[in-house]
């Protein structure tokens, strides 16, 4: 059992997936702008005839039916853009996590959101390849909350705030069309993968911060003698400090810092 074991994670921890999915999604993607616009579409009579297979190109599939009938350039540009962009943050994520963890969230983020876009053909869920990109940049934003990614030098954290919001935003008329909250549970067949392998970094985030503020309030309640009036340093917060009054100033007590560097009262 442990033979196969191994043998699984061998497999499963090549590299660079990311980049063979941006690939497949740009050639699928590109057939359908040339050739087959069907291609990788869900519809009922395509799963009710036997056409299963649609479904596993469903998420390899970036650009919608009404995007590829357009005729116009956006489609193209949309369709490069998106596979840089799921290359250049997977391959981040990827070094971050480590390929047998990454692979792992990949595959089931695609599982999700292929299993969300057969839904979507009987109840409004609207669930879409694009969520695999959305969720790839709230990956980023989780894991390196700091990084400037992008060329405007605007942290990860604040576009992935900016990015969660939206998505919930952006479902407001498809709840107002069908009177209910299925367009919102929708983006959770997304959401899904990024709890299940980051829920621990969220929720060890704000442990971290809770523990934090809870260490400085015990530190305020700490009995003290001597403080700063300039810095509140106290004997507790640095023990090595000297604190004296300065002869100048009235019951004003200084640390070793402060006390000849101070406007006299």
């Amino acid at each position: 059992m442990r033979r196969l074991r191994n043998q699984f994670i061998d497999i499963i921890s090549f590299q660079n997936a990311a980049g063979y999915f941006a690939a497949i999604t740009f050639f699928v993607s590109l057939f359908s702008l040339l050739i087959d616009p069907k291609i990788g579409v869900l519809t009922p009579d395509m799963l009710e005839g036997g056409r299963w297979w649609n479904a596993g190109l469903f998420v390899f599939h970036l650009l919608s039916p009404a995007e590829i009938q357009a005729g116009t350039y956006m489609p193209w540009i949309f369709l490069v853009f998106y596979t840089y962009l799921v290359f250049s943050v997977g391959k981040i994520l990827e070094e971050d996590m480590g390929s047998l963890r990454f692979n792992l969230f990949l595959f089931s983020l695609m599982f999700f959101i292929t299993i969300g876009g057969v839904l979507s053909l009987y109840y409004p869920l609207f669930v879409e390849t694009k969520m695999i990109y959305d969720c790839l940049l709230l990956a980023l934003a989780i894991r390196m909350p700091n990084l400037e990614f992008f060329i405007i030098p605007i942290r990860m954290k604040w576009i992935g705030i900016a990015l969660f919001v939206y998505l919930f935003w952006e479902r407001g008329d498809e709840m107002r069309m069908f009177n209910s909250v299925l367009p919102w549970a929708g983006l959770f067949f997304g959401f899904s993968s990024l709890l299940l392998f980051f829920g621990r970094d969220i929720l060890g985030t704000k442990i971290r911060e809770r523990k934090t503020s809870t260490w400085k309030a015990k530190q305020s309640e700490v009995f003290t003698i001597h403080k700063c009036y300039i810095c509140g340093a106290t004997e507790a917060t640095d023990p090595q400090l000297e604190f004296r009054y300065c002869v100048a100033c009235e019951d004003k007590e200084y640390c070793e810092n402060h006390l000849h560097n101070h406007a006299h009262s």
